[in-house]
């Protein structure tokens, strides 16, 4: 079972057909994974935020099949990162003194 629904992954990615659902709900939960281990919350599939970067995920895993290209020198999409950093957990290694 794929982290988001299938419907919006195609939606996503403008798909009319079933034929990499497989490959999909892979994606989907690798992307659902990274959002939860980059932000250290648990994936909640009715957030936004979370949805946005996921599907951003999906689609770059989907439409380039290898991490990094000549083309695009970048591992994440762009926005990635940008749209999970209010919901990261922050560790400053401040330490409040005992009171």
């Amino acid at each position: 079972m794929p982290a988001l629904s299938l419907d919006l992954i195609r939606s996503h990615l403008n798909l009319d057909h079933s034929d990499d659902d497989r490959l999909l709900t892979h994606y989907s939960n690798v992307a659902a994974a990274w959002v939860a281990a980059y932000t250290g919350a648990t994936f909640d599939e009715t957030n936004a935020l979370m949805i946005q970067a996921a599907l951003l995920l999906i689609a770059h895993q989907y439409e380039n099949r290898e991490g990094v290209t000549f083309a695009n020198p970048y591992s994440l999409p762009y926005g990635v990162t940008d749209l999970l950093s209010p919901l990261k957990d922050r560790i400053t290694g401040h330490v409040a003194e005992a009171s």
